[in-house]
């Protein structure tokens, strides 16, 4: 199930952003309430980015659990290279 954690918190950023942005054309100015707003929104950006960073590594640790309990079936003997010199190709000398 997908963390609504971080929704919430970007649905949350874009709307202080919009607001504020908003606020500056109607004022036709850039005052402390939007500078508040624009700072209220900063907060809820990187509340989101680390909502964001924890639901990733979350879905990481799930995958790497689930390579670790199957890697034991796959056979890695057939994934090796052969030696250059034995498979024929030569290495120049200058």
């Amino acid at each position: 199930m997908a963390n609504t954690r971080s929704k919430v918190l970007g649905a949350t950023f874009a709307m202080l952003s919009i607001a504020s942005i908003i606020q500056i054309f109607n004022q036709r100015a850039v005052d402390a309430n939007a500078w508040a707003l624009l700072a209220l929104s900063g907060v809820f950006a990187a509340a989101t980015a680390v909502a964001y960073s924890r639901e990733l590594t979350e879905i990481e640790e799930r995958y790497i659990e689930t390579y670790s309990e199957n890697s034991h079936d796959y056979s890695t003997s057939q994934q090796e290279l052969p030696d250059p010199s034995e498979a024929g190709f030569d290495v120049p000398v200058l």
